[in-house]
């Protein structure tokens, strides 16, 4: 039998939903890669020095990525905010091998839209980023939630972020979206279980993707602060998107049955010290 992922958000070349499917697809799983636009996202580097990718094409390209290295992919376009759309989507992915067992919620708002203070943030910036990072990973829930109920096993994986947990200033729509998607992890794990679906979250910390370093002062050396940054993470690195996808590929295993309505912070330590230690070599340099 083979297992069938529906992952949003995988659009961007550098983003975590690619790292995802190409990690659930080189498992067997056959995958459904979302994204609200048809078109790629250049990468930050290529954006800041102006240079254009005519090879990636979003989730068509992913899909023949996937294919060349002999997995099973297909693409749907949508928005998960609106019911419809989200409906589609998912009713298309169970439809296509006759099943859905796993649900990927990846795709999310820009980050750093709500960063001013909040009588400065547009109402409509704060609407727009709980649409897609909270009622979007509801309504993906809500109606994948039915296809697993009738086979009786299923993963759902929330993207989070560790904004959900430690929240930075000047990010009340951000921060407060991501943490409505750890507490509907908690609630909706408790409503599903019984019929062997697990629900829990990742809370990633920083990890260099395309969304991510947009958040950079583009003048900046991109390489440069990405390292500066892991540097002072216990494990002395930041993170990149093959970290997420691999607690990901976990989650959605038979091996993971015992464990719902969990989050996994992955941030390199940076939650639980607070400076990193250099290892032997690095202190006698």
């Amino acid at each position: 039998m083979t297992r069938v992922a529906l992952i949003t958000g995988c659009g961007k070349r550098d983003g975590m939903g690619r790292a995802i499917a190409l990690t659930l697809a080189a498992s067997g799983v056959a995958v459904v890669v979302t994204d609200k636009q048809a078109t790629g996202v250049l990468n930050r580097r290529q954006q800041v020095v102006g240079v254009a990718d005519d090879s990636w094409g979003g989730v068509d390209s992913l899909v023949e990525e996937i294919s060349a290295a002999g997995g099973t992919a297909m693409a749907q376009l949508g928005d998960i905010s609106d019911a419809d759309d989200a409906k589609r989507m998912v009713d298309t992915a169970a439809a296509w091998q006759g099943r859905l067992d796993i649900l990927v919620n990846g795709a999310g708002a820009p980050q750093g839209l709500d960063r001013q203070d909040i009588e400065d943030v547009p109402i409509e910036v704060f609407d727009f980023v709980i649409a897609i990072n909270l009622r979007g990973t509801y309504l993906m829930s809500r109606f994948a939630v039915p296809h697993m109920r009738a086979q009786r096993w299923g993963r759902i994986i929330n993207i989070s972020s560790q904004a959900g947990q430690v929240p930075a200033a000047m990010s009340t729509a951000y921060s407060a979206s991501k943490a409505g998607v750890l507490g509907f992890t908690r609630a909706l794990s408790a409503d599903v279980a019984p019929w062997g679906v697990t629900v829990n979250a990742i809370s990633p910390g920083m990890v260099a993707t395309s969304r991510a370093l947009l958040s950079l002062d583009p003048n900046i050396d991109v390489d440069a602060e990405i390292k500066r940054r892991g540097s002072m993470l216990a494990v002395g690195r930041s993170g990149y998107p093959d970290d997420i996808a691999e607690a990901v590929a976990y989650l959605a295993s038979d091996g993971a049955g015992y464990m719902t309505g969990q989050t996994l912070v992955l941030d390199g330590g940076g939650s639980g010290s607070m400076f990193a230690k250099k290892p032997p070599e690095a202190q006698n340099s």
